[in-house]
């Protein structure tokens, strides 16, 4: 700008014919978009801030899709089981690494809170990469979409 400021702007550019159909011109559309660009900088900022303290968490943190995938698996539970974040994404969280007499009972939990009931301290055992059963205290949370639906 004149003031030296900044600013971000979308162009939509069209051409502009004559009636032989031969460009002659153009037409352009301006938008100053800068408040917005402002606002998705700080959108994406919050969102690292919030994986930061996901993956840096003191707890293991996993989370799982609608079809009970490994979605979420955080730096702790890294440390716990010996999985790591590539061997656990997209694993059936339940069939890995759920033993087999608490499958039912986690899955439950898991259906409930993609339904939107949640279960708070839940204890399970979880087993590692190398076969170590690691008692597990689960909080079971809803992840909602932005209307706030589960």
């Amino acid at each position: 700008t004149k003031d030296k400021r900044r600013i971000e702007f979308m162009m939509n550019a069209t051409p502009r014919c004559n009636a032989k159909g031969e460009v002659v011109g153009m037409l352009g559309v301006g938008q100053d978009i800068t408040e917005r660009k402002k606002v998705e900088l700080e959108k994406a900022r919050v969102a690292q801030d919030f994986q930061t303290f996901i993956d840096t968490a003191n707890a293991p943190i996993f989370g799982c899709d609608a079809l009970g995938l490994v979605n979420e698996w955080n730096n702790k539970s890294v440390e716990i089981t010996g999985f790591s974040r590539e061997e656990a994404m997209g694993q059936d969280l339940v069939k890995v690494y759920i033993s087999e007499e608490f499958r039912d009972q986690v899955s439950m939990v898991l259906t409930n809170a993609l339904r939107g009931q949640e279960t708070a301290n839940f204890e399970f055992p979880l087993f590692t990469k190398n076969q170590q059963r690691v008692e597990v205290l689960l909080n079971a949370t809803t992840r909602r979409d932005v209307t706030g639906r589960p």
